[in-house]
C-alpha cells in the first residue's frame, strides 16, 4: 500500500526511494545535484491515489543532495502556490546543505512565492541520510543510555548554541558557535550542577523581512523553522548533534530541544516558498474559513501551523519521534504550546490533537514535555495543560516585584514559592526573551533600539530593579537565583546569568548575536558564578527542595507541619500578618520528616527581605526537631562565608535589603542530642543506684 510508504528518502534492498505529499500538484520532479551543486538532474515522479509522489532509484544515494520542484496552478486565492522555479526542501530530510538565518534582502525577494527567479542556486538542498539505530548505538555507545532523571531533580540550563560557545577560550576556533563546542564544555555544566541542557531551536530557520543583513540583523534565535527534522547547518550537522547527545548522556546530563510547531519561516501567503507552502499549503497551515485563502496569524509571525490536519500532525509526530527515538533526546520544550493546542475554531483544548500527539510520543519514548501555556493571539492557559510542565511567567513577575521592593507582594510570592496553581511547574526568573539577570538589576527600562524597530519590540512588563552599586546588584542577583532555584517546581536558569552577562539592556535579542564574554570577568561576576554553584549543589543535595508537588501545611508525625510560614518574630503567620500590605518579609520552615515519621532530610528555614530601605531584625523560629540553626548561606555575604554560630530559637539575625538567608538544623544534630540525652539518663540512673 502506498499509504504506508515513509515520506522522505528511504533505503531498501539497495534501492533509494523518495516520497513527498503534494496532492494538488500536476507535476513533481525529483532534482538530484552533483556534489558541487552545479549540475542538476530532474527526474519526474509518479503520483499515487493518496496524493503522494514517488520515485525509486536502483542504488544507495547516501549523502546525495536533492530537492523537489512542484508544478501546478498558481492561485493564492485558493491557497495554491505551485511554482516550478522554486527548489523545495524535503520536509522529512534529516540534513540540509545551508542555512537561511542570515540572507540578504535580494535573496529574500527571490524566494517570494510569485517570483519567477530560479532559486536552485541559493536554496538549501536536502541531503539523503539513512540513520540506523543499531549502527548509531555502536558509534555512539551512550546515545540510548538516557539519564532518566526525575523531574524534581532536574535543573534546566537554557542556552543558545552560538552565543554560549562563540567566544569561549577553551574551544578551538572551528568548533566555536557550533554543537561541537557545546560537547567540549560538558565539565562546565557539571561544575554548576545543571543536569538538563535546553537548546534554543536548532532546526533550520529563515530570516524575516525586517532583519537587514547589511545592518547586522538576522534570525539569531531561530524561531522560524523551515523544516522540523534537520539541524541548522550554522551549528553543524546531524552527526554533530548525535555526538553532543552521546557526550551529555555519558556524563548523566539530559538534553532538551526547544521545538517550534506554531508557525514556520515561510511567513505570509505572499512571502517565501521554501517547503510546506510549495507542496500543499492547506495541509499544513491555518487559513480563514471566510475567504478560504488568508493565513490565520495565530502566532504573531504571519502564519499558523495547523496541528489539527493529518499532514501537519504527521510532521510533528515524525519529528519528535525522530529526535527522541533515533537521536536520544530526553525532553522537548514547546514554543507557544497554548497556540498549538487551539482547535479549528481557535478555541483552546487541553486534550487537543497536538497534546494527544506529544503525549503519544512521550509514552512511546519516555521523553519529557514542557512548554509555554499561552498563545500569541491572547489566550493564556496557565494551569490548563496538566500533561506538560508549564513555564510559569507569573512566578517570574512575583519574584521580581518582591525583590525590588514593591509592597503587597508577600502573599503572591508565598503562593508561587509553594508551587502556585500549577503542579508541573518550570520556575523561570530569566529566559531568552527578556532582560538578562544583570540587566534586570541594572537598567530602568529596555534598550532595544539596535533591533531597528524603534524600541517598540520586546516586553514592557519587566519589573526592572536598577541597583545603586555592585554590592546591591550582587545581592539582588544572588537572591533572584536562590529564590527561583529553591521554589517548588523545576528551576530553569538562563545561560550567561551565572557570569552576569549583559545584553546592554536589550530584552529581545532575537535579531543580534550576544555571545557570552568569558574572559576578564569582574569580581562580582566571579562571585555570582561561585554563588550559583553553591546554591545549585545545595538543591541537588537536599530532597526537601527538589519536590515538584505543591507545598502543604500537613502535620508530620513529630507534630510540626511539613511547610510552615513564619513571621518576622519566628511565630506562625496569622491572618493579620498576611493582610499587612507594608510587610516585605517572607519566611518558611521545612520539616525534613515524611508521613511515616522518617527523617529523609535536614530541617530548614528560608527567609527573604524585599525591603529596600534598610536591614530587618529577624527572630529565628523553633526547629521542627529541636536543636539549633546554622547558617547555610546568605545572599548578601560572599559565597565562601563561614558562620559557625549555632542559633537557638528566638535568636536575632540581621537580614540586609533584597537578601535571602537559609539556615539548617541537621539530622545528625538530632542523633547527637538523643545520644547525649541517653547518656545523661544513664548517668542519672547510675547515680540513683
Amino acid at each position: 500500500m502506498t499509504e504506508d510508504i515513509k515520506e522522505g528518502a528511504s533505503l531498501k534492498n539497495n534501492q533509494t526511494s523518495f516520497c513527498v505529499h503534494a496532492p494538488n500538484a500536476t507535476k513533481v520532479e525529483l532534482c538530484l545535484f552533483s556534489d558541487d551543486e552545479k549540475t542538476e538532474t530532474r527526474i519526474p515522479m509518479e503520483k499515487d491515489d493518496s496524493g503522494k509522489w514517488l520515485k525509486s532509484i536502483d542504488c544507495n544515494l547516501e549523502g546525495k543532495k536533492y530537492g523537489y520542484r512542484a508544478d501546478g496552478t498558481y492561485a493564492p486565492e485558493s491557497l495554491l502556490f505551485f511554482n516550478p522555479n522554486k527548489l523545495l526542501i524535503d520536509p522529512y530530510a534529516y540534513e540540509i546543505t545551508k542555512s537561511l538565518y542570515n540572507v540578504s534582502t535580494k535573496e529574500k525577494e527571490m524566494f517570494r512565492s510569485y517570483c519567477d527567479a530560479d532559486t536552485s542556486f541559493i536554496a538549501p538542498k536536502s541531503i539523503v541520510r539513512f540513520l540506523d539505530k543499531k549502527t548509531l548505538a555502536k558509534k555512539y555507545p551512550y546515545l540510548y543510555q538516557k539519564p532518566n532523571i526525575e523531574w524534581g531533580k532536574n535543573h534546566i540550563y537554557e542556552l543558545h548554541v552560538n552565543n554560549f560557545s562563540k567566544l569561549h577560550p577553551d574551544i578551538r576556533e572551528e568548533a566555536r558557535g557550533k554543537l561541537e563546542g557545546i560537547s567540549l564544555l560538558v565539565d562546565y555544566f557539571k561544575q554548576l550542577n545543571y543536569n538538563q541542557i535546553e537548546l534554543m531551536p536548532i532546526t533550520p530557520t529563515m530570516s524575516d523581512w525586517q532583519l537587514e543583513k547589511d545592518k547586522g540583523l538576522f534570525d539569531s534565535w531561530g524561531y522560524n523553522p523551515i523544516t522540523h527534522h534537520a539541524v541548522d547547518p550554522r551549528y553543524g550537522n546531524i552527526y554533530d548533534f548525535l555526538e553532543l547527545v552521546n557526550t551529555l548522556h555519558k556524563h548523566n546530563i539530559e538534553i532538551n530541544l526547544d521545538m517550534v510547531f506554531n508557525h514556520t519561516g515561510e511567513f505570509a501567503a505572499n512571502d517565501f516558498l521554501l517547503s510546506y507552502k510549495g507542496l500543499d499549503a492547506r495541509s499544513y497551515y491555518r487559513y480563514s474559513q471566510f475567504d478560504g485563502h488568508s493565513f490565520i496569524n495565530t502566532s504573531g509571525c504571519k502564519n499558523g501551523f495547523n496541528p489539527n490536519t493529518a499532514k501537519a500532525a504527521d510532521v510533528i509526530r515524525s519529528s519528535l519521534t525522530f529526535f527522541a527515538d533515533v537521536c536520544g533526546v530526553d525532553a522537548f520544550r514547546f514554543d507557544l504550546a497554548g497556540d498549538c493546542a487551539l482547535d479549528e475554531n481557535l478555541n483552546f483544548q487541553p486534550q487537543s490533537n497536538f497534546v494527544k500527539i506529544i503525549k503519544e510520543v512521550s509514552e512511546k519514548t519516555g521523553v519529557k514535555l514542557s512548554g509555554e501555556p499561552w498563545s500569541a493571539i491572547g489566550g493564556y492557559f496557565l494551569g490548563e495543560m496538566p500533561d506538560i510542565y508549564e513555564w510559569n511567567d507569573r512566578h517570574e513577575k512575583s519574584l521580581r516585584k518582591f525583590i525590588r521592593g514593591e509592597k503587597g507582594q508577600v502573599n503572591t510570592l508565598a503562593y508561587y514559592m509553594a508551587g502556585g496553581e500549577v503542579k508541573n511547574k518550570v520556575n523561570i526568573f530569566t529566559k531568552h526573551d527578556g532582560a538578562t539577570m544583570y540587566d534586570w538589576a541594572t537598567y530602568h527600562e529596555k534598550n532595544n533600539f539596535e533591533n531597528n524597530e524603534n524600541n517598540v519590540d520586546g516586553s514592557n512588563d519587566n519589573h526592572y530593579s536598577p541597583s545603586r552599586d555592585d554590592e546591591e546588584r550582587l545581592t539582588k542577583t544572588n537572591t533572584a537565583h536562590a529564590l527561583n532555584t529553591l521554589a517548588r517546581g523545576v528551576p530553569l536558569s538562563l545561560s550567561g546569568d551565572e557570569i552576569l552577562h549583559s545584553q546592554g539592556g536589550n530584552n529581545n535579542g532575537y535579531a543580534k548575536s550576544f555571545p557570552l564574554q568569558w574572559q576578564n570577568l569582574t569580581p562580582i561576576q566571579k562571585e555570582h558564578y561561585m554563588f550559583e554553584r553553591k546554591v545549585n549543589a545545595f538543591r541537588q543535595a537536599h530532597q526537601v527542595f527538589s519536590s515538584v508537588e505543591n507545598a502543604s501545611s500537613e502535620i508530620m508525625p513529630n507534630g510540626t507541619p511539613s511547610w510552615e510560614w513564619v513571621n518576622i518574630y519566628g511565630y506562625p503567620m496569622e491572618k493579620h500578618d498576611w493582610d499587612f500590605q507594608d510587610n516585605r518579609f517572607l519566611a518558611y520552615v521545612l520539616n525534613g520528616e515524611n508521613k511515616e515519621g522518617k527523617r529523609f532530610d535536614d530541617d530548614f528555614v528560608v527567609m527573604t527581605s524585599g525591603n529596600p530601605d534598610g536591614e530587618m531584625y529577624v527572630k529565628l523560629p523553633r526547629p521542627p526537631h529541636g536543636g539549633r540553626w546554622q547558617l547555610v548561606f546568605d545572599t548578601s555575604k560572599p559565597s565562601n562565608h563561614k558562620d559557625a554560630t549555632r542559633y537557638q530559637e528566638g535568636a536575632n539575625y540581621i537580614l540586609k535589603p533584597h537578601s535571602l538567608a537559609v539556615f539548617t538544623s541537621k539530622r545528625d544534630d538530632e542523633q547527637k542530642n538523643k545520644a547525649l540525652s541517653n547518656t545523661l539518663l544513664s548517668l542519672m540512673q547510675y547515680k540513683s543506684r
